[in-house]
């Protein structure tokens, strides 16, 4: 479920460029996520501290780390692979050849960036990973985590990261490091980030927002949307009210902890750690019957159980007023910026909480076909904490890809915009991107805000725990074929749940999905008598 699920832990308002070099607007990424699901069997959002609280990337400092004096003797090459989602950036080798002298400084190593096309990134990472190539580090999407470590394609690193690790666990606070952690043993570090859900509700049109008076204070829940809505198709006939298709209301309009695949969740994030079938449950079916009306008023696109486009991206062909997103700090000013249209939040739902899922979104994970895992993790070291590596990572050169217009931001140098910049990095797979620059039209407290949100967030009682699929892989991949078959109708409001909801539940109870929650109800329990919950 690689890709997949990386659409929905991305784009959960997840999928967030800092870089604002990207080479490809988000409608390209979705779609070559989505031809990727065909091969592949199942995401980022603002990055920050949530544990140097307040801090932001202008008042960030380099942790200490290994100087040239201290560097080890013999000289490494570090294979890093990443996931890149459209052309390889003509500006490549000259932007590794700048980190590799900072690494050859300070930690006596060099670089060997390794991109790989998103479409073929799992059978290339298969390929690598099973055989003997050279490769070291790599960048790992939060739904194969597990997989690979049940496959011993990582490097536990608990020891690694106490004896060279010292600033990532001064920059990720414990409680989210510790997400990471598979029967007891890290085997991945964060991408440094929002770990929260994000403010779940609505990004609508401001011109339409003003041209029809809509008070949007007025907007607490997703019942209140129904009389802006009926505005919108009454006098907008060109215009949907809602845009969905690639995402769903339903990725972002969450009330329960998904606990990784929403095969048994945890209602309100506790629930006293019982896990429920959620398609069994009275609040999935309400929220099937609302989705049904909208869609029978003609509040979505027709199409939206099968268009391959997103709710933004109708929005930005004027073809939708709003689409729904998991609000995060610096979400709002990006999805301006990036798609031309000036744009209103009403949430619909109060609180934010933090959980594995969106913790594990994307992590580093050194290989096990490495040969010196010691030098990996100073690297990883200096990825989370030097602020020049950061910069060269996430924007390049500086005076050739950008140029400083304060302390602590940048922009494109005159002549070059992020369509024409040689070097492009999609930021949210750095390590620890919220200790580079900003771009200026980013919103510059950004990180502060994230830091807050990560502190303030009602942590779920389940954060922490990893469900390993391994002893039911046979009944999730049946499970996966009646969901992919349901779904996307009954979510999106196209199928009426009345016909088929009844028929949905029968099919996942022939597919054995209460085999696979009562295993997972199983690992819960005794990951909480572990981590005494």
């Amino acid at each position: 479920m690689l890709v997949a699920q990386a659409i929905e832990r991305y784009d959960e308002g997840v999928i967030n460029d800092t870089s604002g070099g990207n080479t490809m607007n988000r409608k390209a990424k979705f779609a070559t996520l989505s031809l990727a699901t065909v091969m592949l069997t199942g995401v980022i959002a603002g990055c920050s501290s949530s544990k140097n609280e307040g801090s932001s990337a202008a008042n960030a400092t380099p942790a200490a780390s290994t100087s040239s004096s201290s560097a080890p003797k013999e000289s490494y090459e570090i294979a890093i692979a990443i996931p890149v989602f459209g052309a390889v950036s003509k500006d490549m080798q000259a932007v590794q050849d700048e980190i590799s002298k900072i690494a050859k400084a300070k930690i006596n190593a060099t670089v060997k960036i390794m991109p790989i096309s998103i479409g073929a990134w799992e059978q290339q990472m298969n390929l690598m990973t099973s055989g003997r190539e050279k490769l070291d580090l790599y960048f790992t999407f939060g739904a194969g985590y597990s997989t690979g470590v049940a496959a011993g394609k990582m490097v536990p690193v608990d020891n690694l990261l106490d004896k060279y690790g010292e600033g990532i666990k001064k920059q990720i606070d414990s409680a989210y490091l510790s997400s990471a952690k598979i029967d007891g043993k890290t085997y991945g570090i964060p991408v440094y980030k929002d770990y929260t859900t994000g403010v779940p509700g609505v990004l609508m049109k401001k011109d339409l927002v003003e041209k029809y008076k809509i008070d949007v204070s007025s907007i607490k829940n997703i019942d209140d949307l129904d009389r802006i809505y009926k505005t919108i198709k009454d006098n907008e006939p060109n215009v949907v009210p809602l845009g969905a298709g690639l995402s769903l209301p339903s990725q972002t309009y969450v009330w329960y902890d998904k606990l990784g695949d929403r095969l048994g969740v945890l209602p309100g994030y506790d629930n006293g750690l019982k896990i429920v079938n959620l398609f069994e449950t009275k609040e999935y079916e309400d929220y099937l019957n609302k989705m049904h009306s909208w869609n029978k008023a003609g509040y979505f696109n027709k199409d939206a159980a099968t268009t391959q486009a997103s709710g933004a991206d109708l929005l930005k062909a004027g073809k939708a007023f709003s689409y729904f997103i998991g609000l995060k700090p610096g979400n709002l000013e990006r999805e301006i910026r990036t798609y031309g249209t000036d744009l209103v939040f009403a949430p619909v739902m109060s609180n934010i909480y933090a959980t594995t899922t969106d913790t594990q979104a994307g992590l580093w994970t050194i290989s096990t076909n490495s040969t010196n895992p010691e030098r990996v993790m100073m690297l990883l070291n200096l990825m989370y904490t030097d602020k020049d590596l950061a910069n060269l990572f996430v924007y390049g050169i500086e005076g050739k890809h950008y140029v400083k217009v304060s302390d602590n931001t940048i922009d494109y140098p005159t002549g070059i915009d992020k369509k024409t910049v040689g070097y492009s990095w999609d930021s949210w797979l750095y390590a620890n991107p919220s200790i580079a620059y900003l771009m200026k039209s980013d919103l510059q407290d950004m990180w502060k805000l994230t830091s807050e949100a990560n502190q303030k967030a009602i942590k779920s009682k389940a954060l922490g725990f990893t469900f390993n699929a391994e002893p039911v892989k046979n009944e999730v991949t049946a499970l996966k074929n009646v969901t992919d078959q349901y779904v996307k109708g009954l979510e999106s409001g196209t199928l009426d749940p009345a016909d088929k909801l009844p028929e949905f539940r029968a099919k996942l109870k022939a597919a054995g999905i209460d085999k696979v929650i009562a295993e997972k109800q199983k690992q819960l329990d005794a990951w909480a008598a572990a981590n005494k919950k």
